[in-house]
């Protein structure tokens, strides 16, 4: 976020944070099921009517730190050199997000959470859609082409790929503190063409 984001806006992510980081834990403590919008809206101090105004289910609370990767994706990568290789400049994104730690995580616990319940991942795919457009924009920028274009719709699903397979290889057993060297592994396969 920038520096000089007005105070209401910041209270505005804050409590969009806190709902958000409130749905997941309980989501981890007491199972998926189990989570009500009612028990997130008391976890994070606020009406359910506040919860509401975010957020239009559990699901979406859940899994907002999903839909945030890419928010954190654009905001980076608009702060990147324009001359730098797009793809570089994706790479170094998701290095930046890997660096923030925390919510990195806990997007394992939200994919592991979504393995169990696959209800979960078709309605991350129907949001995720929307959340992708501004990152495939600021690609279609630096790139020079319209989003309608093909090249930066593949880059920006291959760099998402990477994350993702990086985040399902930590969910499956691998070492979180290997995270930033499996995403430059994944940008390697990549720039090499899979092999």
């Amino acid at each position: 976020m920038t520096a000089d984001i007005g105070l209401r806006e910041r209270k505005k992510n804050e409590t969009r944070a806190a709902l958000s980081r409130a749905a997941l834990d309980l989501a981890l403590r007491d199972g998926y099921d189990a989570v009500t919008i009612d028990a997130i809206a008391a976890a994070a101090n606020v009406s359910t009517r506040t919860f509401r105004n975010y957020f239009s289910s559990k699901e979406d609370a859940v899994l907002a730190l999903l839909f945030d990767v890419d928010d954190h994706l654009t905001r980076t990568l608009q702060g990147r050199d324009d001359a730098e290789p797009v793809l570089d400049s994706l790479e170094a994104c998701a290095l930046d997000l890997i660096a923030a730690g925390d919510d990195f995580d806990r997007a394992v616990s939200v994919t592991r959470m979504m393995v169990e319940h696959p209800a979960l991942i078709a309605h991350a795919a129907a949001a995720h859609h929307r959340s992708s457009e501004r990152t495939i924009a600021e690609i279609s920028r630096r790139m020079g082409q319209g989003s309608a274009g093909i090249a930066p719709r593949l880059l920006y699903h291959a760099s998402r790929g990477v994350l993702a397979a990086v985040v399902e290889s930590i969910a499956a057993g691998s070492a979180t503190h290997r995270a930033a060297a499996l995403v430059s592994e994944g940008f390697e396969l990549l720039r090499a063409g899979l092999g």
